[in-house]
């Protein structure tokens, strides 16, 4: 009996964090969303769950994107002191 090597299996993720941030620029210049809505529309075209794509926002300047946005629209508050 002879042994074959196993193969690895390797699983591609659906989408990387650049390419998620690339969608989601692309969509924010293109059709004037916000990145929260780009965000929604790249879960909705990839079938995914806004949570797993949290994921992939963790760092970078997307989250930092999508922080500005929140502060902006007074969905979350500064945690920095301001003067004046």
């Amino acid at each position: 009996m002879s042994s074959s090597p196993k193969k690895k299996v390797v699983i591609e993720p659906v989408i990387t964090p650049k390419k998620l941030a690339e969608r989601v620029e692309f969509l924010v210049e293109k059709d004037k969303m916000t990145h929260t809505e780009a965000i929604i529309e790249v879960c909705e075209e990839l079938e995914l769950e806004p949570e797993d794509m949290a994921k992939l926002v963790k760092k970078g300047p997307l989250k930092e994107k999508l922080q500005a946005e929140a502060l902006n629209r007074n969905i979350i508050k500064s945690t920095t002191a301001k003067l004046f």
